[in-house]
């Protein structure tokens, strides 16, 4: 009885003790710190671990801390890394044209401004009173911070500043100067049009101020989101051909130029509208051009189809492909094209198993039903045709197949679709074959509610190669993969990071410069997957444990890289499947 008592009053007095707690109020609004940083200045990144000392100290106080980055050229993606990387836990701006530091008087960074509670600023300048802190005798800020806290009446107080001078660029117009003629349009020629105009892909025309004005609160919201264009690698791991992804001050001026009415300005200023090469095939007339027997038909709606035709090119001898162009034969519905090569008969045997008295077969999630002999390439929405290095080509001997994986996603109406690839052949055999590897990683689990579980792999390279670019594949849970190549030294080189995975949007990149990869180098890849109930693209309900699988609602971990071997006396080299 005795302990059944003292078990009730324990849990009455916890009780009370958790409501008081939560009830108590959150300290009085003291003043706030507003850091101007850049993510690449060595003064401010010796800083950091001072902010994240004040940050800890003051904000119980009642401070609250935040950041402007003004330099041109920042981003969103280098932010939240450089954030990310030191530990700092701050809400944060991109100050494009540098206009709040302007308004601030701010010419280096790091600076710190201080106001108090009321928003009068009480100080700016350095956070410490010398530019290396291990001989630093001063923390300005720490002294403010406290004489504000205690309530200490304080006037304005300034110190110089020890970093790197503030670098802008030119300052942005004001919204109501804003207009299509002077900046809208050249941003849409450049970006959008390619794809956003009749006939391709994209299902709405920006072409012309009328159609741009129309859709100008749905292109600044979601060029806002970077949701589009469709560019996913994060900016400033690695680099890439055809890079597409709007810089910061183009997404604030269509911001502004959307909130402000869509003004078009003089018309006579407009740019004209980029032209197109005419005709089907912007190479030029092809060698070649493959595709399905007839016309495949697209249902209305449903789950989407991933359909895989099997071409026999015909070949009685040896050739050699320098370059592809993929024709979408329906662009309501074809999201995307992939060219895989079959050597041993595997889609024949695939498409005779198919009972759906349809042309080809049907998987989910991607993938073949087999591992592939190599691949041509593929298209995407924004992907411009090309052709290999000079001196390289893909060979295709006799008997070789080509599965033409095509995506089909549903308009809402019946639609018809014969898509179509041409292909580009060398006159000469290449002096280097280009190859493709599939670095996949099977072994892994992802448990059923785990929101953030992290599968790694290393692949190691038999040869001296030369890497062209980069195409990560996950499937639904997917969140996020990052390449890096390892070279025998440890010293470590960006490939491809994708930060925020969309199944929707699955595209090669291919490298400004090609990257030789020394044998005994290896490709660490990194993934992230959301298996949680949270996950808006969760497919079971409630969550189950995953592992590899070729359905969509399997997973995946592969990396696709376009390669030449580059040693002599290695010409056949198999890059890849499960570090092989």
């Amino acid at each position: 009885m005795y302990w059944n008592r003292a078990l009730v009053l324990f849990v009455v007095v916890a009780t009370l003790a958790a409501i008081f707690a939560f009830a108590r109020p959150a300290p009085a609004a003291k003043g706030k710190v507003i850091l101007f940083l850049s993510t690449d200045c060595p003064v401010g990144m010796k800083s950091a671990p001072d902010i994240k000392k004040l940050m800890d100290e003051f904000q119980p106080k009642g401070f609250t801390f935040s950041a402007c980055f003004s330099n041109e050229m920042e981003t969103k993606a280098l932010v939240d890394q450089y954030l990310a990387d030191y530990g700092l836990r701050l809400e944060y701006c991109i100050d494009v044209g540098g206009e709040l530091a302007r308004k601030e008087g701010v010419t280096h960074v790091p600076t710190a401004v201080v106001k108090d509670a009321k928003g009068k600023k009480i100080y700016q300048g350095s956070i410490l009173d010398n530019r290396d802190p291990s001989r630093a005798g001063k923390n300005y800020v720490a002294n403010v911070l406290g004489n504000l806290y205690r309530g200490k009446p304080l006037a304005f107080a300034k110190t110089p500043t020890f970093g790197c001078i503030l670098m802008p660029g030119k300052p942005l117009p004001q919204s109501d100067d804003v207009t299509y003629a002077k900046h809208i349009a050249p941003i849409l020629n450049k970006r959008c049009v390619a794809c956003h105009r009749p006939g391709e892909v994209a299902p709405i025309s920006f072409v012309g101020y009328e159609n741009a004005r129309k859709w100008a609160p749905n292109i600044a919201f979601y060029t806002g989101n970077r949701t589009m264009p469709p560019w996913k690698a994060v900016p400033g791991f690695g680099e890439f051909k055809d890079d597409n992804a709007l810089s910061e001050r183009e997404i604030e001026l269509l911001k502004r130029w959307a909130n402000s009415g869509a003004k078009r300005g003089n018309q006579k200023e407009e740019p004209a509208t980029p032209t197109f090469p005419k005709g089907d095939w912007s190479l030029g007339k092809p060698d070649l051009v493959i595709g399905p027997k007839a016309p495949y038909r697209v249902e209305a709606s449903g789950e989407d189809e991933y359909r895989h035709f099997v071409i026999d090119p015909g070949f009685k001898e040896t050739v050699y492909v320098q370059g592809y162009q993929v024709k979408p034969g329906n662009t309501r519905v074809v999201h995307h094209v992939i060219a895989f090569l079959d050597a041993k008969g595997r889609g024949d045997r695939m498409a005779l198993a198919n009972k759906d008295g349809k042309e080809g077969y049907a998987t989910s999630g991607g993938g073949l039903g087999f591992n592939p002999d190599g691949s041509l390439g593929g298209w995407a929405p924004g992907s411009r045709p090309g052709f290999t290095p000079d001196g390289t080509a893909f060979e295709l001997k006799p008997g070789t197949k080509i599965v033409l994986q095509i995506h089909y996603h549903k308009s809402g109406k019946v639609e018809s679709d014969q898509t179509k690839i041409g292909l580009y052949f060398s006159r000469k055999p290449p002096e280097r074959l280009m190859n493709i590897a599939w670095l996949a990683n099977p072994f892994f689990k992802i448990p059923a509610g785990e929101s953030s579980f992290k599968a790694t792999f290393d692949f190691p390279i038999p040869a001296d190669v030369t890497a062209y670019g980069a195409m990560p594949h996950m499937h639904l849970l997917g969140k996020q993969m990052k390449a890096e190549l390892v070279r025998p030294d440890g010293s470590r080189e960006p490939m491809i990071w994708i930060k925020n995975w969309d199944f929707n949007w699955q595209m090669t990149y291919m490298f400004q410069n090609p990257m030789k990869v020394p044998m005994g180098s290896k490709i660490h890849l990194e993934a992230v997957f959301d298996n949680s109930a949270q996950n808006p693209f969760q497919p079971h309900k409630p969550p189950k444990d995953i592992r590899w699988g070729e359905e969509t609602t399997d997973e995946m971990m592969l990396l696709v890289v376009p390669f030449t071997v580059d040693s002599v006396q290695a010409k056949d080299v198999r890059i890849g499947f499960g570090g092989g």
